[in-house]
């Protein structure tokens, strides 16, 4: 049989650490002590696992000043709502005495550092609490003391007023910023709850006015058909005129429910070779090589396929719609591969964008150019911004008016 080396004592390992350490689980209550720890603060093992940190290790109540509790209780706040080691100033914090000592506190100071122990998925499941005990450099310090020069004794008091002043500064600050954050974190909660309400609701009201919509044109073209003997060329026109608006609210409607759907919580996201993808936009949209070609062979990235498809047909389909009539239409689509992003290139020969529209189209609703001249609802680009940012990258467009515009956006090739 094979010899196999025996494990450590991990647990005898720890307690005869020479440091001194307090592990404390997320209720702040102790699971665990080094022998140098339990040295220092004068407890026992036994009598202090399992319990609260803050009814082992009390204020000094003979000390009105004392604030070793609210100081230690809010750094340990931050480590649990930060995941990050938190540092805190010098402290006075007396250790109560056993009866065998004659019982109450005994002054000390200490140096402490609360740091976070995270599980495999980053949730925060253990703080260990270390501390140096500079009590005897303290009391040096104040005996040491009565050997300077008065001149050097008040420099000296002023520069140790100062260092304090700034230590509770310090510590005020971190306070300030802790409540701060969580502040932040509670109106980025709310913000995020109203958003997923919005969507919903954009999404519900959307699939629910599709119905309608479509028996309204079912309708018109029945009525039509019907009187058709009888409807002069004027007459004519105002039917054709409220199909075409029934197509448009009905696209604006289909735009807006697509928008809506993008966040909600999609299948398993897939490897989807986007040469094959974009084999299927160009079928969809009815274009040649002639008219798109695309340069070198493009990357393999991991994604939602239905939604890609989408940033590429709003992409190709605009760089098509927007073109001048006296130009042959000309698109190139390449890409540039890294290590962990790919950016795809979409580039036109079109009318081209002013710089100061560049943000502005990306905006739901917002459009360049009125109805008559080029059709859509204004949600196509900010739809592909929308999927763009769900995929980890970000979309930019780079236009000069008249000589043609190119749309690019990275993504993350693995998520």
């Amino acid at each position: 049989m094979e010899n196999r080396e025996q494990l450590p004592d991990f647990k005898t390992l720890f307690e005869a650490s020479p440091a001194r350490y307090l592990i404390l689980n997320i209720n702040l209550e102790i699971v665990a002590v080094t022998d140098c720890y339990l040295k220092s603060t004068k407890t026992v093992r036994e009598n202090i696992i399992g319990k609260y940190i803050f009814d082992v290790f009390p204020d000094n109540p003979a000390d009105v000043k004392a604030t070793g509790v609210s100081n230690l209780r809010d750094s340990l706040e931050r480590v649990l709502q930060n995941k990050e080691a938190d540092t805190m100033a010098v402290q006075k914090y007396d250790i109560q005495k056993p009866e065998s000592e004659g019982g109450g506190f005994e002054e000390r100071y200490w140096s402490p550092v609360n740091s976070p122990v995270l599980d495999k998925e980053g949730a925060l499941i253990y703080i260990i609490h270390r501390v140096e005990d500079v009590t005897e450099f303290i009391h040096l310090k104040d005996s040491t003391a009565n050997l300077l020069s008065d001149e050097i004794k008040n420099h000296t008091r002023q520069m140790e007023g100062e260092i304090i002043q700034r230590s509770h500064e310090i510590q005020e600050a971190n306070q300030k910023l802790f409540t701060l954050n969580v502040k932040l974190n509670e109106k980025t909660s709310e913000l995020q709850r109203s958003n997923e309400e919005l969507e919903q609701f954009a999404s519900i009201a959307a699939h629910d006015l599709l119905a309608p919509f479509r028996t309204v044109g079912n309708f018109l073209q029945l009525i039509e058909a019907k009187l058709q003997a009888y409807i002069d060329p004027e007459t004519k026109h105002f039917f054709d005129r409220v199909q075409e608006a029934k197509k448009s609210v009905e696209a604006l409607i289909k735009d807006l429910l697509a928008f809506a759907r993008i966040s909600q919580p999609a299948p398993a996201w897939k490897t989807i070779d986007v040469n094959e993808l974009l084999k299927e936009v160009m079928n969809v949209l009815s274009v040649t090589t002639s008219e798109v070609t695309i340069e070198g062979k493009l990357p393999v990235v991991m994604g939602e396929y239905s939604q890609l498809v989408q940033v590429f047909q709003n992409l190709i389909g605009n760089a098509l719609k927007f073109q001048d009539q006296m130009k042959k239409p000309e698109v190139k689509i390449w890409a540039v591969e890294e290590e962990a992003y790919a950016t795809f290139f979409v580039q036109d020969n079109g009318i081209g964008i002013a710089p100061e529209y560049f943000d502005k189209i990306f905006i739901v609703f917002h459009r360049l150019h009125q109805q008559d001249q080029y059709s859509g609802t204004g949600l196509g680009l900010a739809i592909c911004k929308k999927i763009v940012e769900r995929h980890g990258g970000t979309i930019h467009v780079e236009s000069e008016k008249g000589k043609g515009t190119t749309f690019y956006f990275r993504i993350k090739k693995n998520h």
